[in-house]
């Protein structure tokens, strides 16, 4: 139950004014013969009716978030079994309650905005329909779990239960070669805005303990470092986690 690695080696600064466009800094495989096409990051919610191809990148970057930062393989297999393992497990894991699951796509030309979950209908407001979306790649993801006791599960990921109003951040992760872009810092920033509208009275979160440059990024954005707690893995094997905290 290692959650939130992807962040490690983020690092970033908050995104002045909110964050909510940021130009990317990716790694770029064009000729060098012409400049990489422009390029604008906007962070939009998962949605199940455009999931087989978002679905596929998803799984993708998490595997990459997770080999960066040495997660075990028997818990990148399992997570992929669980919450990730198809549509209705991301689903019923994140939208339901008052949880949501955020992507950070980067478009060819084109305007930057968070878009609210409730927000994207038919009509893509606030320029994010999906038929003008060009060539979307997803480079960040994070999930907002209700694990509040009354619109949620009560249970978070470690298996405790919720007696307080909280939403729970999993599946933080910004693609190998976006990092130190500021990516981690507009997700944090968007997850902080859905749950402080969707009245929630804070965020926890669980990330590898030994994941010390995620820790610093977290509580740089806000977090309380609570505390450290031995997970047992399926192989037997122990492993230290972080739990971190933030009150509205």
């Amino acid at each position: 139950m290692v959650e939130s690695q992807g962040a490690a080696r983020e690092g970033s600064e908050a995104v002045p004014g909110g964050g909510l466009e940021r130009k990317s800094q990716c790694t770029s495989h064009a000729s060098s013969r012409a400049p990489p096409p422009r390029r604008s990051s906007s962070i939009v919610p998962f949605d199940a009716e455009e999931s087989p191809g978002d679905l596929l990148q998803i799984r993708d970057l998490f595997v990459d978030g997770m080999k960066v930062n040495d997660a075990p393989e028997d818990y990148i297999t399992k997570s992929l079994g669980s919450d990730l393992n198809d549509v209705g497990s991301l689903r019923e894991t994140y939208l339901s309650g008052r949880g949501t699951f955020l992507m950070l796509v980067e478009d060819e030309e084109g305007e930057a905005a968070v878009v609210s979950s409730e927000s994207s209908d038919e009509s893509g407001a606030n320029g994010n329909d999906s038929s003008n979306s060009g060539r979307k790649s997803i480079k960040g993801m994070v999930g907002l779990r209700d694990v509040s006791p009354t619109t949620g599960c009560g249970i978070d990921s470690n298996g405790t239960t919720e007696q307080k109003n909280l939403c729970e951040l999993r599946r933080m992760s910004i693609h190998s070669s976006c990092r130190r872009s500021g990516y981690g810092a507009m997700l944090v920033e968007a997850c902080i805005s859905h749950a402080k509208q969707k009245g929630f009275d804070g965020i926890k979160l669980y990330t590898g303990a030994w994941m010390e440059a995620a820790i610093r990024f977290y509580v740089k954005m806000g977090f309380v470092d609570r505390c450290r707690l031995d997970y047992v893995n399926g192989d037997g094997s122990t492993v230290t986690i972080a739990h971190l905290e933030m009150t509205f």
